[in-house]
């Protein structure tokens, strides 16, 4: 099975590459950049999750391979944290610039406004 191993070692290096252009864009505040840098990891992410499904019951991956597949589990764990508390951040920042608008009186031409009691 070792077109198993290195098919899954190869999207294993992709699966870091992207996960390193996501922390990029995450250090960089890169808005622009990093929803399509999100989507590439979860494309390459999910195809490794395929792979490496039909790949364990097929073989035993060695403890160094192991070792990367759970650093990797870790670091998606803390990049969704990471993008939750952002986007807290950037929706309190809209919130402070943009402050919800009361409620619209209409008005009859040349009548008074009514005022809704709050």
């Amino acid at each position: 099975m070792p077109d198993t191993r290195n098919s899954t070692e190869s999207l294993l290096v992709e699966v870091e590459r992207q996960l390193d252009a996501v922390d990029a864009g995450l250090l960089a505040s890169d808005p622009a950049g990093l929803p399509g840098s999100c989507t590439d990891l979860r494309d390459v992410a999910v195809t490794f999750a395929r792979v490496l499904e039909a790949a364990l019951s097929a073989e035993v991956f060695d403890q160094a391979f192991r070792r990367r597949i759970d650093a990797v589990a870790q670091r998606l764990a803390t990049q969704r944290q990471s993008i939750a508390r952002r986007n807290v951040v950037v929706e309190r920042a809209l919130a402070s610039i943009f402050r919800p608008q009361g409620d619209s009186t209409y008005v009859k031409p040349g009548g008074r406004a009514a005022f809704a009691a709050h």
